[in-house]
């Protein structure tokens, strides 16, 4: 009966298999909102795991349990051994939240890596996470045109479950330069998640007339935060995608033209902004005046103590810094500093655009407990390949097949 059921709701997953992803899609956009200590993502992933458990949808090679089980080991020995050399301070509360969550996430992503690929819902996850995303730019268009016209418009509501102070939207607390984050609690927030969708789109999808407006729409709703370092990360993806695909002869011409005339058109309009939010900002950097860059690119290393660096803080026992590289150092030490930097080598290794998005994006925002780093891993991990997966969806797979491994 128990396998009669599974085969049952294999065949019914391509019916109904949407309402997860979007789902999941869902959790993505609604990451930084949060209500009891859990984030809206949370909720909704604890939510989809039941039910993929009682479809038998939740699934795990044998590589993978193997995987999952080193990496819990090799942090229950990181515990034990700080706790063996009796390095204080140690938070054991903290150590076991933080390693419970840790160890949730590995599960999470790996589930839903097999479970999207399984069903050849590549596809058709990228579509949905688009149509969100133009959601998301719409609702930050919306109210950034509420706050231009001095607050006319309820808008507030989106902000219920994260940072309702309108003057975050501000730059450099200028009420006349105002930054798009939407729903997020940061614009910067909102271009990491723009950032992940647009660059699995150029990783997976064949640039083509039909799909370029959604590139175009994606690239502006990210040059709106005017956050500077997802502005600089989107600049260095668009060279590296254009690099790759420089037989410029073979493009459309429509398509070309069509690109000029937009990056045309927004260098126009924004020219204020792009002055007062990039090159200004560019030179107050250069000069000093601005530390932002420094703060990111050095003092997120301070943490890290002389006498335990090999070794860290303890998981979770650093304060939340942006580059998450630093934080695995004073986290973890060498226990997540070497993982790290093997698994964005490897990243790089088998996709250059999403290797080079992984190590913008880590630098850039912090945290890799937070539901946002997960989700950009998952990404990565679906969309590594590009469409080369995919190419023969159209052919069912048995639902006895094993579980491609991640």
């Amino acid at each position: 009966m128990v396998k009669q059921w599974v085969n049952y709701h294999e065949e019914k997953q391509h019916k109904y298999g949407t309402i997860v992803l979007v789902l999941l899609g869902l959790a993505f956009v609604l990451a930084d909102w949060s209500l009891y200590y859990f984030s809206f993502a949370e909720f909704i992933i604890m939510a989809i795991l039941p039910i993929l458990f009682v479809v038998g949808q939740l699934r795990l090679s044998k590589c993978q349990i193997q995987t999952i089980s080193l990496i819990i080991g090799l942090i229950v020995f990181h515990a034990f051994l700080r706790d063996f050399l009796n390095i204080e301070p140690y938070f054991y509360r903290t150590t076991l939240q933080a390693s419970i969550k840790l160890i949730f996430y590995l599960f999470v992503v790996t589930f839903f890596y097999n479970y999207i690929k399984r069903n050849s819902f590549e596809e058709r996850f990228l579509i949905i996470n688009n149509i969100l995303a133009i959601l998301v730019i719409t609702v930050g268009l919306y109210i950034v045109f509420s706050i231009y016209n001095n607050h006319e418009y309820p808008y507030r509501f989106f902000w219920s479950f994260t940072r309702d102070d309108y003057r975050s939207y501000y730059f450099s607390g200028n009420s006349d330069f105002i930054r798009m984050r939407s729903i997020f609690s940061e614009p910067a927030h909102l271009g990491h998640y723009l950032l992940i969708v647009l660059t699995a789109n150029l990783s997976f999808f064949k640039v083509t007339l039909k799909n370029v407006p959604i590139i175009i729409i994606l690239c502006l709703g990210v040059f709106l935060t005017f956050s500077y370092s997802m502005v600089i990360t989107l600049f260095i993806i668009l060279s590296i995608f254009l690099l790759k695909n420089n037989n410029i002869g073979n493009l459309n011409k429509v398509y070309l033209l069509i690109s000029i005339l937009t990056i045309s058109v927004v260098l126009f309009i924004f020219r204020d902004y792009i002055y007062e939010t990039f090159i200004q900002r560019t030179i107050n950097i250069i000069s000093g005046t601005d530390g932002s860059a420094y703060i990111r690119l050095v003092q997120s290393w301070m943490y890290v103590e002389r006498d335990k660096w090999w070794i860290g803080n303890g998981i979770n026992h650093t304060p939340v810094i942006t580059n998450n590289f630093a934080y695995m150092l004073s986290d973890l030490g060498l226990f997540g500093l070497i993982p790290f930097i093997i698994l964005n080598v490897w990243i790089f290794k088998n996709s250059v655009i999403l290797g080079t998005l992984f190590l913008m994006l880590n630098i850039s925002r912090g945290s890799y407990l937070g539901p946002s780093f997960w989700f950009l891993l998952l990404f990565i991990l679906i969309y590594m390949n590009g469409k080369k997966d995919t190419d023969i969806k159209n052919a069912r797979r048995s639902p006895h097949e094993k579980i491609e491994r991640v």
